[in-house]
């Protein structure tokens, strides 16, 4: 997970949404979720720009995300039509979390650095240090619930963005940009390379880590700059996804 700012409720939100919503309900007092108008929904992609196209929980890129209700429809149908219970996730994570609600840590309230993504196993650990103490309960039932630490289909996905990255098919800023946390991985294992210690690279090193230089290409340009790189990524991490 990684912060998401709050967005600001669409001009339409009201009148297309909340206000026909609410009239709804206060006819259907006692109407299951299913049968709630998804007047939400042409909302989708407004969401999800706002989400940078990226699932809250998992933190990744999603094609084909979902509005999930934080505060869920079953138990707080009173929310069902407010913006600011909307959070974009996939259909995964969106089923994992149910009704787990405000059990599970909101994007909207997380502060960048809460977790990381281990290499090269892909795993993601809290890093405890910088989560508020009365918060980190919420995050292990987080990770736990959702399985985003080392889940097979998480690590799956994951392993995914990571070898466009590795075979050349996409930039590190590219990366970083679909799958932030996986990014700041690659990025925190390269802070002790020093390319000046190498002659004449350091404008590939600067392609490289800024946006125009896949690894494939640096592998072609400088290859000892390279060398180096894909040394640094291989290094096993010896912590381990916990909590």
């Amino acid at each position: 997970m990684i912060r998401v700012e709050l967005l600001p409720e669409p001009t339409s939100f009201d009148e297309e949404v909340r206000a026909p919503g609410n009239a709804w309900l206060a006819q259907h007092p006692d109407a299951p979720p299913e049968a709630m108008p998804a007047l939400w929904r042409p909302m989708i992609q407004l969401l999800a720009d706002g989400f940078s196209h990226r699932c809250g929980y998992s933190a990744m890129w999603t094609p084909r995300g979902t509005v999930d209700h934080y505060l869920s429809r079953s138990t707080h149908p009173e929310r069902t039509y407010d913006w600011d219970n909307y959070r974009f996730a996939s259909g995964e994570m969106n089923s994992r979390k149910g009704t787990r609600n405000d059990r599970v840590l909101d994007p909207f309230e997380i502060e960048d650095g809460w977790f990381e993504i281990l290499l090269p196993s892909l795993e993601l650990v809290m890093v405890e240090e910088l989560i508020p103490a009365e918060q980190r309960e919420r995050a292990r039932f987080t990770l736990k619930k959702l399985r985003l630490q080392d889940d097979d289909a998480i690590i799956e996905q994951r392993q995914w963005w990571y070898d466009e990255f590795l075979n050349g098919q996409v930039t590190l800023s590219w990366l970083s940009r679909k799958a932030p946390l996986i990014g700041r991985a690659v990025e925190r294992r390269l802070e002790g390379l020093d390319p000046g210690t190498i002659a004449d690279e350091q404008t590939h090193w600067r392609w490289f880590l800024e946006e125009d230089l896949t690894l494939k290409g640096l592998r072609r340009r400088a290859p000892r700059l390279a060398e180096a790189v894909d040394a640094a990524l291989r290094r096993p991490d010896r912590r381990r996804a916990g909590g």
